[in-house]
């Protein structure tokens, strides 16, 4: 049997993802860019023209000392040449999940998922710092601004930014963005993004060395009367940055090979590089302020008497 219905199958697209987070979350008001560590590794892609996928493979090769850990376990895993190669049987990687697929002659995608430990690999294009003025809050209705910059470490072609505050934080405590430097809505939100949601899809793009800077104003309501407990710690600004860039089947952060059943690589017709950053902004608040008033009449001196 053929292997498509011209002989001929081709990966269409091919999208190497790598998720970032913060490594840990107790951080006080402030994320500099060596907290976002990357975790997972998700290559997707689409294959179309084939009828059958019986012992084709696929095969992903990483530098020999990054360190992964296995989701779904290889068929072998070999070091030459100072690279690991992972092969995985592609027939054990389709998505099977999804079904849209289905009804299109031909046409199936793959999914292979992976954990990378430490030491971490350099594969972050982009640096993210975030700030929080100011980073201790006090009272009942109170303002928190935070700052994210963003600069790029390559070419980037796609940005896609959204920043979200907690619907509910804790009893007796809510939060809302009152403002954002994107655009001059000035009514409470939940979420905002850059660029806004909409057909066709804007396009925000940064060249390697350009920065862009973001501010979000979050508004913090305490009530009081309806608090069960004190949490002075909050996470008052949920950030997802997600980066787009051009790749090759080779590029970072590994090399991928769908190999037919004879042996030889299939074309691949185009590869993306997708990074996703997330991070939470913390502050510290408390909806009491501890301080003394100072006396509106200044205090009466005591007149010593000697005891009788």
């Amino acid at each position: 049997m053929p292997d498509s219905l011209n002989g001929s199958p081709v990966v269409e697209y091919l999208l190497k993802e790598i998720s970032f987070s913060t490594c840990d979350n107790k951080f006080f008001g402030e994320l500099e860019k060596e907290m976002l560590i990357p975790n997972n590794l998700n290559i997707y892609g689409r294959i179309s023209g084939a009828t059958d996928l019986h012992d084709y493979r696929l095969c992903a090769e990483f530098p020999e000392d990054i360190v992964l850990a296995y989701l779904k376990h290889p068929l072998s895993n070999t070091i030459a040449d100072n690279q690991r190669t992972l092969t995985y049987a592609l027939e054990d990687l389709i998505n099977y999940e999804d079904y849209w697929w289905l009804p299109l002659q031909g046409d199936t995608e793959f999914v292979l998922s992976l954990n990378l430990l430490p030491p971490f690999p350099q594969l972050n294009p982009v640096d993210l710092v975030m700030s929080c003025t100011p980073d201790i809050a006090i009272g009942v209705d109170t303002n928190v601004t935070t700052t994210i910059r963003i600069r790029a470490q390559e070419d980037i072609d796609n940005l896609f930014l959204t920043n979200t505050a907690p619907p509910a934080a804790s009893r007796g405590v809510s939060m809302a963005i009152g403002e954002y430097s994107d655009d001059d809505i000035k009514e409470p939100r939940q979420s905002v993004t850059t660029p806004k949601k909409e057909f066709p899809f804007p396009k925000v793009s940064l060249k390697q060395g350009e920065a862009k800077e973001y501010r979000v104003k979050t508004r913090i309501v305490a009530d009081a009367a309806n608090m069960t407990a004190l949490k002075c710690q909050q996470d008052i600004l949920r950030t997802k940055l997600i980066v787009l860039s051009k790749s090759s089947p080779s590029g970072l952060p590994c090399a991928i090979t769908v190999l037919n059943s004879r042996g030889d690589p299939i074309p691949v017709n185009k590869t993306q590089r997708s990074t996703i950053l997330q991070a939470q902004a913390q502050v510290m608040h408390s909806p009491f302020s501890i301080h003394r008033e100072k006396p509106s009449q200044p205090e009466k001196k005591l007149i010593a008497a000697p005891a009788v």
